[in-house]
């Protein structure tokens, strides 16, 4: 609420100009008021009444009539008036407000001719306080600092309207509407002679208008622009009373000065109009004309810039809130530029057909169809890039989709959907799911994706955020005991193998280029010796007991130790050679390591798909790219290449399983643990018959085991008891373990 205000406001003339630059002002909602205007303006404040200021017509008898319902106002006697309405409507005005007003109620009549239309007003305007007031700025412009406002009237001006003024960054003036006036003869009448005596120089010209536009200089473009405010028809009334007001002052002003421009050397008359400004001032206009110039060419220039830039614009009218045309800027001339427009679709449906939008648009069912808007320069402005956005939030669909997560066990299904809604271009983020597995967490978020976004590339950058946010530890072994350089993994690179060797290398602070990549788990287990450790797939809690790995550990003859474990978070992608609808590979050959073929048994059956083992995930794309006839690879998440499509993620039956890495050394390789307290502490043992595990099972005392077997029998047997031993079994070593795997429990006999 503005300082001094209290009681009822009105405001008439309150839809446009200086009527609209009180009203955003004075109406808070707090007081009561009533904005006024015609019944074809009205409308642009209907959504301004809320019960508290009130849109309203006023008839002839000075009745109010609400414009949302149409019924009487009768607000009683308003304690502030503001009139701004053209000159010719102030006499009519007055008349009518008469039955509003009274001893106490103050008047500011919006005008640039002070002295006559307070003249006017006094005996209209009956028993009130009076004052006239000039803005001496654009109205429609948002910031007003330094502009300034002349009040002329009875005493000073009103602290209401002082607060109002300064509050937006103004400056209040006052003095007497005769000093006013007089110097309007200068500031308006003078000014708006020059400029439409310039216009019509200009327009009597033999080259046509368009030919001097395109050739036109700086200063041509700005005084020649400026012309358009004086010969503005919505400001023809004001220009004209104030050519009345000067009683001929500026004719005879200008035909003096061209009388001496006429008379003597053009550059003599320069040098002595320049004389008569002070350096100081001088320098000020200077400033101010380099800024006009430069804000009469900024709109073309940033429209220029943006057709070359090639960059999303959002257009519209000049000094409106309507409707914002969204696309691409495909051609600007000296007075048109024309529009690819690209937002298409009803609001809250709409696509844009441009990159990704273009799949979005079809699932959609909107037009295809890029239309070309021609717009007159001079009639339109650029959207600023907030705005822009705002308007693509609310005009664009929002696609949905459940998105997998898979997060530490500790972490809640809320938090993840907390990070996920903090990222841009998503809404109705919603916890949808979540279900607890050994060690870890599966999330269901449910997230709406802006249609002009990629949606699987959204969802990867949604879930890379996540693991950001919620990161697994990259592992945890003994402490080596002396130099490591070298960590093997069964390979080809791009294999979960080669991601558990690089987060082994982390661990134990090699660099990636440390990394030796080995065609079959025995090779891997060949490689090691001082100075080269390796790791293994040794359990999946998908698929259970990586039984190669487990093969290969039973059929190696050399010595080796278990220190510790690496877990890679698994999920598998479908692949293929070419982008086609994934009916069409139904019967098809589909390739994997064999862990992976054992994890998405159900994908597999669903497309009646013929499986087919590979050595890694990584030979199994080569594999489906080489192939003469269509088939499909299942791997791992990012690995799509301009020749290698995904045809459907997150194929795995469980998905975001993790597959835990044993990490391996040679004897000594691993420093002891220095104390037995570590709570986390397992033997780890390997077979070829579950049955010869039973023996380790029955020992005295309390113990925590979990026992994995394959369907040939092979078992891995993780327990807190060390001691026991059991012919046909391989101890790996006692190393740090956290139970991530399901217990698998021997059948009876």
């Amino acid at each position: 609420m503005a300082d001094g205000i209290e009681g009822l406001l009105v405001v008439v003339g309150a839809a446009l100009g200086p009527g609209r630059w009180f009203a955003d002002r004075l109406a808070d909602g707090v007081r009561p008021a009533v904005l006024v205007d015609t019944a074809a303006a009205a409308g642009a404040l209907r959504d301004r009444d809320d019960g508290t200021t009130l849109v309203a017509t006023m008839g002839d008898d000075g009745a109010f009539t609400r414009v949302v319902d149409g019924s009487r106002i009768e607000p009683g006697v308003a304690s502030t008036v503001v009139v701004a309405v053209p000159m010719a409507a102030v006499p009519q005005v007055l008349r009518e407000l008469a039955v509003h007003t009274g001893p106490e109620t103050d008047v500011v009549v919006v005008t640039s001719t002070m002295a006559t239309t307070l003249d006017a007003a006094r005996p209209l305007a009956g028993d009130v306080r009076l004052w006239a007031a000039h803005l001496l700025f654009d109205p429609n412009v948002t910031a007003v600092d330094g502009q300034g406002v002349f009040v002329a009237g009875e005493g000073a001006a009103p602290a209401w309207l002082e607060a109002a003024v300064v509050g937006s960054g103004g400056v209040l003036r006052s003095g007497t509407a005769e000093e006013h006036d007089a110097a309007m003869a200068s500031v308006q009448a003078t000014t708006h002679r020059t400029l439409v005596a310039f216009a019509d120089a200009v327009t009597r010209s033999e080259v046509d208008l368009e030919t001097l536009w395109t050739l036109r200089t700086p200063l041509f473009d700005s005084l020649f622009g400026l012309t358009a405010r004086a010969l503005d028809p919505r400001q023809q009334a004001a220009v004209v009373a104030v050519q009345a007001e000067s009683g001929g002052t500026a004719g005879d002003l200008l035909r003096a000065a061209l009388r001496d421009l006429e008379a003597e050397d053009f550059e003599a008359s320069v040098v002595r109009v320049r004389d008569r400004i002070t350096g100081a001032l001088f320098e000020e206009l200077q400033a101010s004309a380099t800024a006009g110039i430069q804000a009469a060419q900024a709109r073309r220039r940033d429209i220029s810039r943006r057709r070359r830039d090639g960059r999303l614009v959002g257009l519209r009218r000049v000094g409106t809130s309507g409707p914002v045309r969204v696309g691409r800027i495909v051609d600007v001339s000296p007075t048109r530029v024309e529009l690819a427009v690209l937002l298409v679709g009803p609001p809250g449906r709409g696509a844009l057909l441009d990159g990704p939008g273009l799949d979005n648009a079809q699932r959609l069912g909107v037009s295809m169809t890029v239309r070309r808007r021609s717009f007159g320069l001079g009639h339109i402005e650029l959207v600023p890039e907030a705005e822009l956005a705002a308007v693509l939030d609310e005009q664009l669909a929002f696609l949905g989709r459940d998105v997998r997560f898979l997060v530490p066990e500790s972490v809640a299904g809320g938090g993840v959907a907390r990070v996920v809604a903090q990222f841009d271009g998503l809404r109705d983020v919603r916890l949808v799911d979540e279900v607890v597995r050994t060690g870890q967490r599966s999330v269901v978020v449910h997230v709406g994706i802006r249609a002009d976004r990629d949606v699987e590339a959204t969802i990867e950058a949604v879930r890379r955020e996540v693991e950001a946010a919620y990161a697994w530890p990259v592992g945890v072994a003994r402490t080596l005991s002396r130099d490591v350089f070298d960590v093997a993994y069964l390979g080809p690179s791009g294999t979960f193998s080669e991601a558990a060797a690089r987060q082994c290398a982390t661990s134990v602070g090699l660099e990636a280029g440390n990394l030796l990549a080995r065609a079959t788990f025995p090779d891997v287990l060949a490689a090691i010796r001082p100075g080269t450790i390796a790791v293994l797939p040794i359990s999946s809690s998908a698929s259970g007991l990586v039984s190669r790995s487990v093969q290969a550990l039973l059929d190696h003859d050399g010595a080796l130790t278990a220190s510790g474990v690496v877990d890679v978070a698994v999920r598998f992608d479908a692949y293929t050679a070419a982008s086609r609808p994934l009916e069409s590979y139904r019967g098809a050959q589909v390739f994997s390591h064999p862990q992976g073929l054992a994890q998405c048994t159900r994908f597999i059956a669903r497309w009646g798909l013929r499986p087919v083992p590979t050595d890694s995930t990584a030979a199994a794309l080569a594999l489906a790219l080489a192939a003469d006839e269509p088939a499909v690879a299942l791997g791992g998440a990012g690995l799509a290449t301009g020749d290698l499509h995904v045809i459907e993620r997150e194929v795995d039956d469980l998905s975001g399983s993790i597959t835990r890495f044993v990490v391996l050394g040679a004897p000594g390789e691993f420093a002891p643990q220095r104390d037995g307290s570590d709570p986390t502490l397992r033997s780890v043992r390997i077979g070829a018959r579950a049955a010869d595990a039973l023996p380790l099972l029955g020992g005295a005392g309390a113990a925590f085991s979990e026992l994995l077997t394959d369907d040939a029998g092979r078992f891995l047997l993780i327990s807190s008891a060390t001691g026991g031993d059991a012919p046909g079994t391989r101890l790996l070593g006692t190393l740090p373990w956290s139970p991530r795997t399901p217990v698998v429990r021997v059948p009876s006999s």
